[in-house]
This record gives C-alpha cells, structure tokens and sequence, in this order.
C-alpha cells in the first residue's frame, strides 16, 4: 500500500474505475466494515506499507483491488491469513456469492475457505497428490489415504 487516500489505494490498478464498482468492490472485500466508522471514509489516508491498518484491514484493501475490475478468474492466495474469525467470515460469504460467476483458484491451509470451492488440489513439495472433488479429497485426507512426500528431519 502506499501513502494517499483509501480510494487512491484501492483504484491504482484502475484509475478510471467507476465509484459504484469501486465500492461493490470493497464490500465485497468487508472494507466497508471499517470504513464506516472512520470520519473521512474513503477519503482517509493511509500511510506507507498501510502501517496505519491492521493487517486484516491491509488484506481487505488487497482484495478489493484485485476485484475492482471485476476479473473472470480470481487468484487468491491465503485470503484471510490475517483475518480475524469475523472479518473471514464476512469475506467468506461475499465471495461465494461472486464465485458463482467466475474461477476462483484458492490457495489455502484454512479449511474453512474449502466451502468456497468445488474441486480440491492437494499439492505437496511441488507434485500432485490428489485432485477431485473436494469431498472424495477430504475424506482421502481424513483417512489418510493421502500421504505426504516429506519425511520428517
């Protein structure tokens, strides 16, 4: 992030995004949650590296970015690594209702994310080791028919 307002933040990928996909945007990233409280809304500032946010918050404006130009596949990777329990599952929701009309590639340790997806990947030191439906995989893990290619030091 860098110095400049929120919006200025939110909208450097897409300086000539209109303010109603910006704010779909960041509601959809929960970033209205905080912004409501604040005096100057979308007009406070924000300080280099997003040092005056927490690090939910600084995720949240990430994501909206990456949502502003409303994308056909949405890579996220650990999307709510520093989410409280909350703000995850406010974000949570939000994308599953705009994952019915896209791709979404979710890189995760979080199993609560996983009720986001359809199909699961499992990859472990670079190799495949299982892909299917997240069901079957999840039950493959559960029983451990998955096994892991690292040996312990």
């Amino acid at each position: 992030l860098f110095y400049g307002s929120l919006k200025y933040n939110l909208t450097m990928g897409a300086p000539f995004a209109e303010d109603s996909h910006m704010l779909d945007a960041a509601r959809i990233a929960g970033i209205d949650e905080f912004v409501s409280k604040h005096p100057d809304g979308y007009d406070m500032m924000i300080s280099e590296r997003g040092d005056s946010l927490s690090g939910g918050q600084r995720q949240s404006v990430a994501i909206a970015r990456a949502l502003i130009n409303n994308p056909p596949i949405l890579l996220m990777d650990e999307p709510s690594s520093n989410m409280d329990n909350q703000s995850e599952a406010l974000l949570k929701r939000r994308l599953k209702v705009i994952a019915k009309d896209r791709t979404l590639i979710l890189i995760t340790h979080r199993m609560s994310l996983l009720e986001l997806v359809d199909r699961l990947i499992v990859i472990d030191g670079g190799r495949v080791m299982a892909d299917g439906p997240k069901e079957q995989v999840v039950e493959a893990l559960k029983q451990g028919r998955i096994v892991s290619s690292r040996r312990p030091s």
